[in-house]
């Protein structure tokens, strides 16, 4: 089987969409660490992931929001996804969240690294991997 072209260079962005985007915000603030950032009529709340891009070196993003809800674009009608978020030590992440109360399957091992899952207080499932063949 021939293989198309490759079209996507990376990952944009995650968009996770909220009727009460401020205390979700807070959530992922609160039990992952993630540094947000508001607009200031709070219908967004946002996070930047920097990285180098290893096959041009240019430094670059993946953008993170959680948007309004009435934002959403009119054709997605349903939850259909997962985020995978990398973490640095899944053991830790996950008594960190276990500690607030937030029920987390895992920590299974497999050869690509750690895993653990778990849902915002909207219920939207996350992944935490961690790179067991990472360095840092």
């Amino acid at each position: 089987m021939k293989m198309a072209e490759q079209l996507i260079s990376n990952i944009g962005g995650a968009f996770i969409y909220s009727e009460n985007p401020e205390p979700l915000a807070f959530w992922y603030r609160d039990c992952l660490g993630i540094n947000i950032t508001a607009t200031p009529d709070g219908s967004v709340y946002y996070a930047s992931f920097d990285y180098t891009d290893l096959s041009s070196g240019k430094k670059t993003s993946v953008a993170w929001s959680i948007i309004r809800g009435k934002n959403r674009p009119s054709h997605v009608k349903e939850k259909l996804f997962v985020i995978n978020y990398r973490v640095f030590d899944c053991d830790k992440t996950v008594a960190h969240l276990r500690s607030k109360g937030i029920e987390v399957k895992g920590v299974e091992v497999y050869p690509e690294g750690k895993f653990a899952w778990c849902s915002d207080p909207e219920g939207n499932f996350l992944e935490l991997w961690e790179d067991t063949a990472m360095t840092v």
